[in-house]
């Protein structure tokens, strides 16, 4: 089905899901659906238990699946054009359920068995030229690039006086050509994130868990950092560092929602 995510939102707390049941990563995309619904008092309870209400068919089923799945892995693709592929994949022992879109269309929403997953990563990469068989890159086998404190400092200076990224960093002399080509790199752009929750083991989004991991096309070939990294810090990878971190991703989502199949409120 096609439906705009705030509509499917809408259609999910009509449904019988509480908002408070919902991935931490759709609580923050329909916050102004979850206002609502927590003010009109059908916020629902943290133990996955769901209120009174109509029977839901099948095409609401996959909604609410979809927006409280336990585990939800996001691949997002941004094209040298601007142009912005989103896939969202629910994770469940019993299958998976998907939401993809690109720009600002509406959202496309179904289910699917678990191995179609993988295919539809394996799609979205191809479309954004990022091809080869899956290679993680150890953290050894690439050592990290990042601009020292004083570059940084240079940078933020030229940025505040209205230069561009690739102005500011060409204006460092000493820096790495690789590190120079990846943070002034206008080419395709992926992520990756994968967000586990548990409604049971805390209140709202405080017992989330999330990890993220970008890359970037630069003329000299692929970058890859971690949200949670260092300002500035790239590993140069291969094309096969996407799928490579993707495919464990998934296995540790599907092993965190298999984990919760037996607690209540669980899928």
């Amino acid at each position: 089905m096609t439906l705009p995510l705030q509509e499917a939102a809408r259609a999910a707390v009509r449904g019988g899901t509480p908002p408070r049941d919902w991935n931490p990563v759709y609580r923050a995309l329909a916050a102004g659906v979850v206002a609502g619904a927590e003010a009109a008092g059908t916020a629902g309870p943290a133990d996955g238990g769901t209120p009174e209400g109509p029977e839901t068919d099948e095409r609401t089923d996959v909604l609410q699946r979809q927006l409280s799945a336990r585990a939800l892995l996001v691949v997002t693709a941004t094209q040298e054009d601007g142009s912005t592929r989103r896939l969202r994949i629910g994770l469940a022992p019993d299958g998976a359920t998907f939401e993809s879109s690109r720009d600002g269309e509406d959202s496309r929403w179904w289910s699917a068995p678990l191995p179609a997953a993988g295919e539809e990563i394996l799609a979205l990469l191809a479309e954004a030229g990022v091809h080869g068989p899956a290679a993680l890159t150890l953290d050894d086998a690439a050592p990290a690039l990042r601009p020292s404190p004083a570059q940084l400092e240079r940078v933020r200076e030229e940025l505040a006086r209205g230069a561009g990224p690739e102005e500011a960093f060409a204006a460092l002399e000493d820096l790495d050509p690789r590190l120079r080509d990846a943070l002034a790199a206008r080419g395709t752009r992926l992520a990756l994130s994968l967000t586990l929750h548990d409604p049971q083991e805390g209140p709202g989004d405080a017992a989330a868990a999330s990890f993220s991991r970008l890359w970037v096309r630069g003329a000299l070939g692929l970058y890859r950092s971690d949200a949670d990294g260092p300002p500035g810090q790239v590993r140069p990878v291969g094309d096969g560092d996407v799928l490579g971190t993707a495919l464990p991703l998934l296995e540790q989502g599907l092993a965190f929602a298999a984990s919760r199949t037996t607690r209540g409120g669980a899928r």
